[in-house]
């Protein structure tokens, strides 16, 4: 599987699992008005929310290239900064997991939790399959972080060569790429701006 397409598969995946939790939160925030179980709520789908920030911080600066003399005079410190720091950065969502999951489990004991309302009992159920696989015991999504921004690393590794003998080549191979990445970086934003505010 090319680099591109493997990135894209993991974008892919990682705008599916924000969906879903924006979804989750959008119900529950409409369903319930205990300001306690609210606010724990919030405050884990914030932790959660940060392993997406971690994403479009590191993306989209290497995402705004619009024409073969940007590629020139700006990419190369721009791969510089990112090859410095992704290998921080991919341990974030780890992080914020055990942030998530501790707080999760305070959450499961609260009355609010335990309810038979249907549309709440199905939603508190998603919430639990994405901490458990997703989020926490099985982390899926930081590893889908952890593999995106390596391959990414590869992708820029490749463009930089390029770049030293046919910029104008590098700046082809970056665009098409960069064109394919853009709506999911986009989705990403998007689908974040409508989880909770951040509580903590």
């Amino acid at each position: 599987m090319g680099i591109e397409l493997d990135i894209l598969k993991e974008l892919g995946t990682i705008n599916a699992t924000l969906s879903e939790l924006s979804s989750i939160a959008s119900t529950v925030n409409a369903q319930i008005r205990n300001d306690e179980f609210s606010t724990r709520f919030n405050k884990i789908v914030n932790d959660i929310g940060k392993s997406y920030d971690v994403i479009t911080t590191n993306f989209i600066p290497l995402s705004d290239l619009k024409s073969e003399a940007d590629l020139i005079n700006h990419f190369d410190d721009r791969h510089t900064a990112y090859t410095d720091n992704y290998l921080k950065e991919i341990h974030k969502p780890r992080v914020y997991a055990d942030e998530a999951y501790e707080e999760s489990l305070l959450l499961m004991t609260m009355k609010e939790s335990k309810t038979n309302f249907p549309l709440l009992k199905r939603s508190y159920k998603r919430f639990d399959q994405l901490i458990d696989k997703w989020v926490s015991n099985d982390a899926w999504l930081a590893m889908s972080i952890d593999n995106l921004f390596k391959r990414l690393q590869a992708l820029l590794n490749e463009i930089a060569t390029l770049k030293q003998k046919d910029p104008e080549d590098a700046f082809l191979i970056y665009n098409v790429a960069f064109t394919r990445f853009s709506p999911y970086l986009e989705l990403i934003v998007k689908n974040r701006a409508l989880l909770s505010p951040d509580t903590s």
